[in-house]
């Protein structure tokens, strides 16, 4: 549903996936709107599209209310685009696309999912369970890589959003019927500037809440611990606390082991028993805590449990995100290229034995720190990239012997022949716990090499 936009204009600032979507999407409708993105090529394709290509000045940006930026320019900082100096000083409201789901959309119901990990998986885990055998009528969207314009909903249509704290920065009033946070470890500091306002960003997700909304809330870390200690004071949602411990005042707890899961709802008073038989995505603490929150929504949402255990046993892993890629002999391969962060990295290496860990890129701000006290299962690293050097150091210091090479093949390569030598199972993984910017435009290129190099040493051992 969209209302009248006689006098709404808005100017896209940065034509990436987002953006041209809605580009797109603006002059489909006849909504009024102008765009522009710094790159050259990228505004010629805009231009085939016959797209309203305007350069960033006063007399185009006068008329418009809505400066919609790219999630990844930082607003609050004017000097890193003239648009935004010009927005303040015209008075133009600064927004992100997922803005304008409120206005787009009112009638929508909307979950909002952020943390700082496990942001998409939890997004494919809920839209899946709650999507199974048309329970609800549910498709996903965000920062998980798909606008909201490329969707075809209507009304009745449940959005399950990926939310980032770019995006969350520049919220305004932007409404979640359920806001959930997963977790919140260091991350982006360069961007937000401190701790503090990292968080503050986070926190935006229930800003806009009400008294018949709700906010789940994994307390499973310190930090949003302390958020769901201090939440009724400065919110008016109902709280849920969620996580991997009965403690914490968790409403809703799950634990595990090698047989299965099990579920506590304290609200229900039922037990959710899951053999691990039939759970086809990678077993690991940080996927369980997926499920949980998944498990939560649909809960929220009046699913049965009958309902969500046949739902689950058709979850399997994003790509990219501890993505099992194959066995030779006894040596198991994972790609978790998503892996950007130390904490990341962390979860992962803490749910395997006999580990031959990749790692490296451009180093975020603190490099391993923290990590220390989880390498128990490391049996040899290999580091590559920018930190490549430092990273070698650091887990040398750290009694793990770590070789270090230029390249993410040659590591892999080092890895197979050290696992060859290994007698009993072993796991390589790529879990760089870093950026992917030195040396791949993002993520998913480096995961794509990645599993292009195992692809080729899988074939070779087939013959």
């Amino acid at each position: 549903m969209i209302r009248n936009f006689q006098v709404d204009h808005f100017f896209i600032l940065g034509l990436g996936v987002s953006g041209m979507s809605l580009a797109v999407y603006l002059s489909s409708k006849k909504i009024k709107y102008s765009c522009w993105d710094d790159n050259h090529k990228v505004r010629m394709g805009a231009k085939k599209k016959n797209l309203n290509i305007k350069d960033v000045s006063e007399e185009n940006l006068i008329n418009c209310d809505f400066l919609v930026l790219s999630p990844g320019i930082n607003h609050q900082n004017v000097n890193n685009h003239k648009a935004l100096a010009l927005a303040n000083k015209l008075k133009i409201k600064i927004i992100t696309d997922l803005e304008l789901l409120s206005i787009f959309n009112p009638c929508n119901k909307l979950l909002g999912i952020t943390g700082t990990n496990g942001k998409s998986t939890t997004t494919n885990f809920i839209d899946k369970i709650l999507s199974y055998k048309n329970f609800i009528k549910s498709k996903s969207c965000g920062n998980i890589g798909v606008p909201f314009t490329d969707l075809q909903i209507n009304k009745s249509t449940t959005l399950v959003v990926e939310i980032s704290s770019f995006q969350l920065a520049k919220i305004q009033k932007l409404k979640f019927n359920y806001a959930f946070l997963l977790n919140i470890s260091c991350d982006h500091l360069d961007w937000h500037g401190s701790m503090k306002n990292y968080i503050e960003a986070k926190l935006n997700i229930f800003k806009n809440q009400d008294k018949n909304c709700y906010a789940i809330i994994c307390t499973d870390d310190k930090y949003t611990r302390k958020i769901a200690n201090n939440f009724e004071s400065k919110f008016k949602s109902k709280l849920l606390r969620i996580g991997m411990k009965k403690q914490n005042l968790n409403d809703i707890y799950l634990d595990f082991n090698s047989k299965e899961i099990t579920i506590f709802n304290s609200l229900s008073n039922e037990e959710i028993i899951i053999p691990s038989k039939f759970i086809y995505f990678t077993k690991a603490k940080h996927n369980f805590s997926n499920l949980l929150t998944a498990y939560t929504a649909g809960f929220l949402m009046n699913q049965s449990k009958e309902v969500f255990i046949e739902a689950v046993k058709k979850l399997k892993n994003l790509e990219h995100r501890t993505e099992f890629l194959g066995k030779i002999k006894k040596i198991n391969i994972y790609n978790d290229s998503k892996s950007t962060n130390v904490n990341s990295a962390k979860n992962v290496i803490k749910s395997f034995n006999n580990i031959y860990w990749i790692l490296g890129g451009r180093e975020k701000k603190g490099g391993l720190k923290g990590i220390e006290k989880n390498l128990k299962n490391i049996k040899n690293a290999y580091s590559f990239g920018e930190s490549g050097k430092k990273i070698k150091y650091f887990l040398n210091k750290n009694s793990v012997s770590c070789k270090n090479f230029n390249t993410l093949e040659e590591c892999f390569n080092s890895a197979f022949e050290d696992a060859k030598e290994f007698q009993n199972n072993a796991n390589i993984i790529l879990s760089p716990a870093c950026s992917s910017y030195d040396q791949f435009k993002n993520f998913e290129k480096r995961g794509d090499e990645f599993k292009r190099l195992v692809m080729e040493k899988l074939k070779l051992y087939e013959k």
